[in-house]
């Protein structure tokens, strides 16, 4: 029982901080944990009002507005995802799926016998009626299968979701990923960054992944790595190859003018014989992700330093480079 009352408590307090947080992120007023997101902020109200609309033009939402009900099954959706370990990618991936499915309602209707937030299917395995109807259950179940996807944590959101829900528009996820990452980085905190283009959603994801792993001189992963063995495998996430010594990466890309670096950039630092001797990536907002040094591990940092070179851009298809690693 006390359980049970302290995961009420702590759902009711991220809904009420959802309505004072969405306020500030979503008018542009503030960014989350000082990590600015390649996203535009769009108009919300956190009052009540009706399910949310897409438009499939802009293919993002349009009638920004969540009721009471759509509220908590947002934060409750944030909070498993919180309670299982998750990184907050996996709640977008599950806030966009409900919202196409449901709306953010816990629907006792559905096409054929589908049911609930995400509109699963008693007669596919995904629980009897009652279950399905219990937002947590359903939640728990739509992480236990998303978890199952290979390399899920990279894939853009239409293929994560669609691994999972097997639906008949598939694409239809994508008008919610916006939205879906306002409302997780209102409720978390956190803010993972949304590109447009698939690669390079899926190089800032890979590095994502990585934040807490240690690092260690000539690693590639997965349990530990070096700053350009980070950046080579986040390259190769999205399925473009890099060199792999950070003197060799700052060559191969064309330079980008400081102040139009985009994320997914690379990021150089400390020039020597050869080249640079450290290398991140860009974020956004003047955050990067990177492996420092062997004291510290795998997190976000500003670049704004005095040891900073510049900038590149990897072009899409690229040779592969043997040096020895830094």
């Amino acid at each position: 029982m006390k359980a049970a009352a302290a995961g009420a408590a702590l759902l009711l307090l991220i809904i009420c901080a959802f309505i004072a947080a969405a306020t500030s992120i979503l008018t542009g007023s503030g960014t989350p944990g000082g990590l600015a997101c390649a996203i535009t902020p769009a108009t919300t109200s956190s009052t009540t009002g009706g399910p949310v609309a897409a438009s499939t033009s802009t293919g993002v939402a349009s009638t920004l507005t969540l009721d009471s009900e759509q509220q908590t099954h947002a934060a409750l959706i944030v909070q498993v995802a919180t309670e299982r370990g998750l990184p907050a990618r996996a709640a977008v991936i599950a806030v966009a799926t409900a919202l196409q499915e449901s709306h953010l309602h816990n629907l006792r209707y559905g096409h054929l016998d589908s049911l609930g937030l995400f509109q699963q299917r008693p007669s596919r395995g995904w629980g009897t009626p009652e279950q399905i109807l219990d937002p947590r259950y359903a939640t728990s179940t739509f992480y236990d299968r998303l978890v199952k996807v290979s390399r899920w944590e990279q894939l853009p959101v239409t293929r994560a979701a669609q691994a999972v829900q097997r639906s008949g528009r598939p694409d239809a996820y994508a008008l919610w990923e916006t939205f879906a990452q306002h409302t997780v980085d209102a409720l978390t905190g956190t803010c993972v960054p949304i590109i447009p283009g698939e690669q390079v959603a899926a190089v800032l994801a890979y590095a994502h992944a990585q934040l807490g792993k240690p690092y260690l001189w000539g690693a590639e992963g997965p349990a530990a790595f070096d700053c350009s063995g980070l950046t080579m495998r986040a390259y190769q996430a999205a399925g473009i190859t890099i060199p792999r010594v950070a003197a060799d990466q700052w060559r191969h890309g064309p330079p980008i003018p400081a102040g139009q670096e985009e994320p997914g950039d690379l990021v150089f630092f400390r020039m020597e014989a050869d080249g640079p001797g450290h290398v991140g990536l860009v974020l956004g907002g003047g955050q990067m992700i990177h492996a420092p040094n062997r004291r510290t591990v795998v997190k976000i940092d500003s670049y704004h330093r005095q040891d900073l070179i510049g900038f590149t851009r990897p072009p899409a298809h690229a040779a592969t480079s043997q040096s020895d690693p830094r």
